[in-house]
Order: structure tokens, then sequence, then C-alpha cells
């Protein structure tokens, strides 16, 4: 029987088939581009030292083993091109064929405008007309820009139509990190917001299982969890960190609901910058998060 989460995790090559695929995105341009800190392109490799480190395969809240669940690891995408774009279009290639050979991907990032590819590699998989998803954030990303940035993702797939306005929902925005035209935008497009301060409230659970249940009424959905929503004393690492924010304890409620419905196809932990890490402190909190979500799959159902 495996004692620790690094014995089931396998290279994607010796396991074809298998429950769920991890794969790195070294990126951070898009992140630079919006006057964030550099320093995201070493986030994948950080986060699975941390899985790798001390991670068991026993959940011992929900009491689940996870020791049935086949990871594997799909390693780092090259995304090394001096052409921003062209690393887009390698991203969403990519996605696309992990989604279209394993039921689910988890993607370690890197900055946040890599979703906009990989939600694109998830609706080519898909094939089925726009997805659903949910971004936990204390900002909504949605600004009309001409580059591709991590300030632009949810605005890019929802202008383009790969992402379906009533099926998306922005958990955590914070009240003062986010314009009014942001929000307004969301509104026309009828997105869900849930702001930090309904959480702090209220708590996680009820909010995503609504959540959830919005995404997925059409179809497959993506989480994307991005790691600057959480406190900055929890989270110091970030691209962009905040006083304000998620405790561990309800990212982890969030993650762990994800990865018990069978409709979430795509999760990513994005946003981590280990430059300013603490003892691997935020590195340690992406695994967490992602062992959650992992948790959450080995008990599978709504």
């Amino acid at each position: 029987m495996p004692t620790f989460l690094r014995e089931l995790i396998q290279p994607a090559a010796e396991l074809p088939e298998a429950d769920v695929c991890l794969v790195g995105l070294p990126l951070d341009f898009g992140t630079v581009l919006e006057g964030g800190r550099a320093g995201a392109v070493n986030a994948p490799d950080a986060i699975r030292r941390e899985l790798r480190r001390y991670h068991k395969a026993y959940n011992l809240e929900h009491d689940i083993s996870l020791d049935e669940l086949r990871i594997a690891d799909a390693g780092n995408l090259d995304l090394s091109s001096t052409d921003h774009a062209e690393n887009h279009e390698c991203i969403r290639e990519r996605l696309s064929a992990l989604l279209r050979q394993y039921p689910r991907v988890v993607v370690l990032g890197g900055s946040h405008d890599g979703t906009y590819s990989t939600v694109r590699g998830l609706f080519d998989a898909e094939a089925a007309g726009p997805v659903g998803g949910i971004n936990l954030d204390a900002h909504a990303d949605v600004k009309e820009r001409p580059v591709i940035s991590s300030g632009t993702p949810f605005g890019r797939l929802l202008r383009e139509h790969f992402l379906a306005g009533k099926q998306f929902v922005e958990i955590g925005l914070h009240s003062n990190l986010n314009t009014k035209e942001d929000i307004a935008f969301l509104r026309q497009q009828q997105a869900r917001i849930v702001p930090l301060c309904m959480v702090q409230a209220d708590g996680m659970v009820a909010p995503m299982q609504g959540a959830l249940a919005r995404a997925t009424a059409n179809g497959a959905a993506f989480v994307s969890f991005d790691i600057d929503g959480c406190a900055e004393a929890y989270a110091p690492a970030v691209s962009a960190p905040s006083a304000d924010g998620f405790t561990p304890r309800q990212a982890v409620e969030a993650a762990f609901l994800a990865g018990r419905h069978p409709r979430v196809r795509l999760f990513e932990v994005v946003e981590l910058n280990p430059l300013y890490d603490r003892d691997n402190q935020t590195a340690r909190l992406a695994a967490t998060i992602i062992t959650a979500f992992l948790t959450g799959l080995a008990k599978p159902g709504v």
C-alpha cells in the first residue's frame, strides 16, 4: 500500500491511461505585462516538490484512501518561444491533446493568462460549444486589451465565445481590486459574482456548490484557482499579493468540491511566484490545494 502521494505519480509516457494528468505551465510573461512580479515561470517545479515531499495517500477528514488513483505527470510544456502568441498556441494544442487522452487534467501554473489557452484546449476537446467555469480569485481578469495578459483571460474567453457567461462564476473578488467597468461587463455577460465578503460571511461550501451546479449545467467545466486569492499571510509568494483573501481552509474546501464533481475536467492552481516564498509556504499551500482536488476525485459524486 502506498504511503505517500508521490508513489502514485508516474510519468505520462509510462501511464497512458490514468484518472488524472498533471502538467506544468512555466509562464510569467502575461503577469509582467500587467505590472506584476516576474518569477511564476518557476511555479510548476516548486509545486511538484511540495506535492511529493509531504502529502500522504490518505485523508483523515474524509476517511478517503487515494491509493487507487492513477496520476500521470506530463511534465512542463516548452513555453520558451520569444513569440507570446506561439506559446499560447502550444498550450491550447497540448491541453486539448491531454484532455482527449485523460478524463481530468490539473495545471500547475504559472501566470493566469495561461488559462485563456487551457480553456480553449478544453473547448476543443469537448467539441460541444462554450464551456462553463469558475474562477477563484481576487481579480476578475476580464480586461479588454490587444495582448494576452494575466488580467485578460476570462474577458477574452467570454468575448470569443469559448466560455458561456451564464455558466461562469467569479468567487472571491475583492472590493477594492476590480473596476466598475469590469463588474458591469460580467453582469452584461450574465456571469455570477460571489465577492470575498460573501465567502467570509457565509463560508465557502454553499457558494462553491452553487457555482459548480451553474458551471456544469450544460456539460464540462473548469475550475481555476488563482492563489493570490488567498490572504498574503498564507500566500506571500504570488505575483500580486493582497492582505485580505481566502483562508487555507476555504481554499481546500473549494478544491475538494471541485474534485468531487465529475464534470470538472480541468483544474488549475496559478500565479505562484516561488521567488518570494518563505520556507516554501505558498508552494506547500498550492500543493495542499491540489491534494484536496485529488482527494475529492478519489470520492466522486455530486
